[in-house]
C-alpha cells in the first residue's frame, strides 16, 4: 500500500494528539481530512459557513488545552478563517491552520507566499512543508511553538506536490518514522527568578493597598488552583481580567468581584486606589482600560508575571518583572509563603473590607433593579433567571456587546472553565461555533449561549451543524432590535443621534424552527423561566428568543465608552431629558455609577 503525503500528514497530526479537525472532503487537503475522519476518537466536521471553522477550533482548543486544526484547502477558506484566527491571536489560543500552496497563479490560487503574508499578523509561528518526508518534523516544530511561552495560533503552509508525493516507507515503519520526526513535544517551563519573586512579595506586603489580578496566562497554564491558593495565603484583595475569569474562585474571601469592568464599582475602586498591583499572565488590554488613567491610579507600582518577554511592560511601566510560566511562578511563590518568606499584613484587612463593602453596595443596587415588573423585559432579570434555572455546572458561552456585560454580571460562577467570552477582540458571532467546539470536547456538560440578537445572525446557519452532530445546548437571544452597545453610547454621549444601530423586529425563534431546531419567542417576564426549562428538555440546539428593553443598557457600558471614545468631545448633559431615553430609576443608577467610578465617590 502506497503512503501519500496527505496520509503522512494525517498520521503526524493524529500521533501528535489532534482530535478535532475542521475542513471538508473535497479539494487539496480533502484526503487528509477524510483520513482524519476515519480515525478513532477524532471529530472531523465541515461547517455550513467557512467563517465558523476557526471559531469551532478555538472553542475546542480552549476547552481541551490542546490544539485543534483548521484545514484550509483554498484561498477562500484561508480568508474566511481570518476573523477566528484574529480572535485566537488576541486570546492566545494555539489553534493550527494548515493551508495549501499552489505554484500556479491562475485557477483561483494565490501566488507564492501570499497566504503566509495574510496570516502572519495572526500567528505566533509559520512553517513551510515542501517535501513529504519533512511533514513530521515541521508538524512537531509547530506543536512545540504552539505550547512554548506565550501561546498563540500556528500556521503550516503545505506544498500541493508534497501531499501527492509517495513516501517510500513500509507500513510497519510509518509510526516509528513519524514519532522520530515529531520529536519530544514536552518541554521545560521557565520557573521565574527567586530573587525577583522575593522582591515582589516584599513589595506586596509593604503596600498599603495591594491588588492581585489574574489574566488569561493563568488559564493557559492551568494554574487556577495555584492562583486561588496564593490569594488566600497572601490575604490580599484579588480580581481577574476578562480572559482570566474563574482563576480566583467566587468563594474566595479575598475575591472582590470581576472580571474586569464586569466587576463594577469594586473593580474600579480597587484600580483607582491601589498602590501596588501584581498582574499574573495579564498584559492589561482594552477591556482593562490598558492599566492607565482615568480609571487606574497613575502611581501604581506594577509587578508583572509574564511568560513572554515581549509582553512585559507592554502597556504600563513595571517595577518588578518576573519572566516565567504562571503555574511555575505561582507554585514557587506559594512555597516561599509557606516557608515564612511572607507574613500577611494585618493593615490590608481594612482595604479588603472597604472593597467588599463597595462590591456589596453596588450589587444590591444592580440586583434591585433587575426585576420582572418593567413594561419590557429587563436584561438583568433575563440573565439572572436563566442562571437560576440552569443545571449545576452549566458552561456559559457569552457572545455580544451589552449582552456580555449582563451575562457577566449575573451568570458567572467564578470557577475554572465555567464561562468563555472571546475577550481579546470581543468578536461578535463567535457564540454558536464556540459552543460546537466545546460540546464536541465535552458532550455531556450542559451549555448555554448568552447571545445578542445582532451577533446571533452572524453564524445562525451552524445550528444545522450542531443538530446534525446531535449536540444539545440552549441559545438565549437578548432581542432588543438594536446594536445596543452602540445605541447606548449614542444616546448617552451624542444626544440620541443614532446611525446604523437599529436592527428592527426579527423573530429569531422562527429562524431556529426553520432550521429544524427548537425555537420559542418570549415577550413576558413570567414566561422566561418556563420557556428556558422547556428548551433545556427539548434536546438538540434550542433557541429562546426573548424580547428585551431596547432603551436599557448596563451601567458598566459607561466604563467601556470612556475608553472607546477617548479623545472625542463628549457632553454628558445631552443625555438629560432626551425624549428617546427613559427617565426612570435606571438612568439615575447609571448616573450614580458614572460619578462613583469617574469621581471616586460612594453614592448608593
Amino acid at each position: 500500500m502506497e503512503l501519500k503525503g496527505y496520509g503522512l500528514l494525517a498520521e503526524a497530526l493524529y500521533r501528535a494528539g489532534v482530535r478535532f479537525v475542521v475542513g471538508r472532503d473535497s479539494d487539496g487537503l480533502g484526503p487528509c481530512f477524510s483520513d482524519m475522519k476515519r480515525r478513532e476518537g477524532v471529530i472531523a466536521l465541515t461547517p455550513k459557513g467557512d467563517i465558523s471553522g476557526a471559531f469551532m477550533a478555538y472553542g475546542n482548543t480552549y476547552y481541551r488545552h490542546y490544539p485543534a486544526v483548521v484545514l484550509a484547502s483554498t484561498p477562500a477558506d484561508m480568508v474566511n478563517s481570518l476573523a477566528g484566527m484574529g480572535t485566537a491571536w488576541g486570546d492566545k489560543i494555539p489553534i493550527f491552520i494548515i493551508t495549501l500552496k499552489k505554484e500556479r497563479v491562475t485557477g483561483f490560487a494565490l501566488p507564492g507566499d501570499a497566504q503566509r503574508v495574510f496570516l502572519r499578523p495572526f500567528c505566533k509561528w509559520s512553517g513551510e512543508i515542501r517535501k513529504a518526508v519533512d511533514i513530521p518534523r515541521v508538524v512537531g516544530q509547530g506543536f512545540r511553538e504552539a505550547g512554548r511561552g506565550c501561546h498563540g495560533p500556528i500556521h503550516l503552509d503545505v506544498d500541493e506536490d508534497a501531499l501527492r508525493e509517495t513516501v517510500g516507507l513500509p507500513a510497519e515503519r510509518v509510526g516509528e518514522f513519524v514519532d522520530r520526526g515529531l520529536g519530544d513535544l514536552e518541554f521545560r517551563v521557565v520557573e521565574g527568578d527567586e530573587r525577583l519573586i522575593e522582591k515582589a512579595l516584599k513589595l506586596l506586603r509593604a503596600a498599603e493597598r495591594p491588588l492581585l489580578l489574574a489574566g488569561g496566562g493563568v488559564v493557559h497554564a492551568q494554574a487556577w488552583e495555584e492562583m486561588d491558593a496564593l490569594v488566600r495565603a497572601l490575604e490580599i484583595p484579588a480580581t481577574t481580567s476578562m480572559a482570566g475569569e474563574g482563576c480566583v474562585y467566587g468563594d474566595n474571601p479575598f475575591f472582590i468581584g470581576g472580571p474586569s469592568y464586569v466587576g463594577g464599582e469594586s473593580f474600579h475602586r480597587a484600580v483607582r486606589r491601589a498602590d501596588v498591583v501584581m498582574a499574573v499572565g495579564a498584559s492589561l488590554g482594552g477591556l482593562e482600560g490598558f492599566g492607565r488613567p482615568p480609571f487606574w491610579n497613575p502611581d501604581i507600582r506594577f509587578i508583572q508575571v509574564e511568560v513572554d518577554p515581549a509582553r512585559v511592560a507592554l502597556n504600563v511601566p513595571v517595577e518588578v518583572a518576573i519572566l516565567g510560566d504562571a503555574k511555575a511562578v505561582l507554585a514557587k511563590m506559594l512555597e516561599m509563603v509557606k516557608a515564612g518568606a511572607y507574613k500577611p499584613n494585618p493593615l490590608h484587612k481594612v482595604w479588603l473590607e472597604h472593597l467588599l463593602w463597595v462590591r456589596k453596595r453596588w450589587r444590591e443596587r444592580v440586583e434591585k433593579e433587575a426585576h420582572g415588573r418593567w413594561p419590557v423585559i429587563h436584561q438583568g432579570f433575563l440573565a439572572r433567571t436563566v442562571k437560576e434555572n440552569c443545571p449545576e455546572g452549566t458552561f456559559f458561552v457569552i457572545d455580544g456587546g451589552n449582552t456580555a456585560l449582563w451575562a457577566g454580571m449575573f451568570c458567572m460562577d467564578h470557577r475554572p472553565k465555567s464561562a468563555l467570552f472571546p475577550a481579546g477582540m470581543g468578536t461578535l458571532g463567535s457564540g454558536i461555533p464556540l459552543a460546537i467546539g466545546i460540546k464536541a470536547a465535552d458532550p455531556e456538560r450542559p451549555l448555554v449561549v448568552m447571545q445578542g440578537d445582532g451577533s446571533f445572525l452572524y453564524n445562525v446557519q451552524e445550528l444545522v451543524t450542531a443538530r446534525e452532530m446531535g449536540l444539545s445546548f440552549v441559545i438565549v437571544v437578548f432581542n432588543d432590535g438594536t446594536w445596543n452597545m452602540i445605541k447606548g453610547a449614542q444616546d448617552l454621549f451624542f444626544g440620541a443621534r443614532r446611525f446604523g444601530s437599529m436592527l428592527g423586529d426579527i423573530d429569531y425563534a422562527s429562524i431556529a424552527r426553520g432550521l429544524g431546531c427548537y425555537g420559542r419567542r418570549v415577550t413576558r417576564a413570567e414566561d422566561v423561566a418556563p420557556a428556558f426549562r422547556e428548551a433545556l428538555e427539548a434536546g438538540g440546539p434550542a433557541v429562546v428568543d426573548v424580547v428585551v428593553d431596547p432603551d436599557n443598557f448596563p451601567e458598566n457600558l459607561i466604563s467601556f465608552a470612556v475608553v472607546e471614545f477617548e479623545g472625542v468631545p463628549i457632553n454628558p448633559l445631552r443625555a438629560v431629558g432626551i425624549p428617546k431615553m427613559k427617565i426612570d430609576r435606571r438612568l439615575i443608577s447609571r448616573a450614580k455609577y458614572a460619578l462613583n467610578v469617574l469621581l471616586d465617590l460612594d453614592l448608593r
